[in-house]
């Protein structure tokens, strides 16, 4: 079977869905013939192809005819038999290339909150969260869409040991137990570092030999600075590493194992997943991180263990102290290794995609939705 992705860079290009589409291509490749489109400012560093084809065309919004143009060129020599998008702008040239080719049109919503405002029709919906789901299956305009959940996109993670021992090397860490988180310092990822400080802060004065890994380079001066204003307010500077050099940024996920504890999100959550590691989640208008466990992991997974975490009968004081006995002692350790293997590993993804591309016959046309999408597509574009 010949598909073709298509993703578009807004930006920097290195945002969640680019790993999942780069896990799921390299993986869907050794079985079919895969080629990936990225459309948009500049091509994005996340897609390391491994066992796909890649092509890169600038995008900028105002010349949407002109790049719908020359992927007709490449699609034409492709000539596959899907078409699928991982984003809204890109989705506006692949569903117009499935109604030439006479075929369903196939888009992805990778995580993140529930759209607001405008989301396009497709055929095939693939959703990578139940709080998606629910979503799209409760909304009147969503109901002849044909609806897939495959949570399943990150590839088992290998650690990189010199990495590992050089970043220990150089901060002086030893016997301490760390919590690790991995994010870019911005305001997207502001609230849970914060949580993370404070979940040191409080373990520090219960007497624990704790450290504090943020990972992740600086996006915004003005943030970074407020956090190591907040760090010396709470008199924790020596319990608090950030490191933002590109030699450990830099796929960060291979010195996971620099962390005992992680706070994660997304693939990220899933990642530590897969090394079997304990795990905690920003949990929403608190000012700690939850530690996930099987009482609370189904509603934890809800929302793609993203910061709009809630989970029934939410104990501050007991969840404290959870994770106060697990820095503790490693008798009550959790091994997450379990979810990885039922629910991440992306290895499990490929028969689903297959069995939807077989299946699928569906094909609408959805005109004055086409219309909107190619609106949306390039003010996504221009206005930025």
């Amino acid at each position: 079977m010949r598909i073709v992705y298509l993703i578009t860079t807004k930006g920097h290009g290195k945002g969640g869905h680019f790993h999942s589409l780069n896990a799921i291509a390299n993986t869907i490749g050794r079985v079919h013939d895969v080629h990936v489109i990225n459309v948009g400012v500049q091509r994005s560093e996340s897609l390391d192809s491994s066992s796909y084809k890649i092509s890169f065309v600038k995008y900028n919004g105002y010349n949407f005819f002109k790049v719908f143009l020359k992927l007709k060129k490449i699609v034409k020599h492709v000539q596959p038999q899907v078409v699928h998008a991982f984003d809204v702008e890109s989705f506006a040239f692949a569903r117009l290339f499935s109604i030439s080719l006479r075929q369903p049109s196939y888009l992805n919503k990778c995580g993140g909150p529930n759209p607001k405002l405008y989301y396009p029709k497709a055929d095939n919906l693939v959703l990578f969260s139940h709080e998606n789901q629910h979503f799209f299956d409760e909304h009147r305009k969503y109901q002849k869409v044909n609806k897939v959940l495959i949570p399943n996109r990150v590839l088992p993670v290998y650690i990189d040991v010199e990495k590992v021992k050089a970043f220990k090397e150089k901060h002086k860490v030893n016997t301490e137990i760390t919590i690790l988180r991995i994010a870019r310092i911005g305001n997207h990822y502001h609230q849970s570092i914060l949580q993370g400080i404070n979940l040191v802060k409080w373990l520090v004065e219960k007497g624990c030999n704790v450290k504090f890994i943020i990972l992740g380079t600086i996006q915004s001066e003005e943030i970074y600075r407020d956090l190591l204003d907040y760090i010396n307010q709470n008199n924790i500077t020596n319990h608090v590493i950030i490191e933002t050099d590109d030699k450990f940024t830099h796929n960060a996920s291979k010195v996971l194992s620099a962390g005992n504890i992680i706070i994660g999100t997304g693939r990220n959550f899933m990642e530590a997943a897969s090394l079997g590691q304990i795990l905690l989640v920003p949990y929403e208008d608190e000012d700690y991180p939850l530690l996930v466990d099987n009482d609370n992991f189904d509603q934890v997974f809800e929302t793609n263990f993203s910061p709009r975490t809630k989970v029934d009968n939410y104990n501050s004081r007991l969840n404290l102290e959870n994770i106060l006995s697990l820095v503790q002692s490693k008798d009550n350790y959790i091994n997450s290794q379990k979810w990885f293997n039922s629910f991440f590993n992306v290895k499990e993804a490929v028969n689903k995609y297959t069995q939807l591309y077989n299946a699928s016959d569906n094909h609408k046309l959805f005109l004055f939705d086409i219309v909107l999408n190619v609106l949306y597509s390039i003010k996504g574009l221009v206005v930025k």
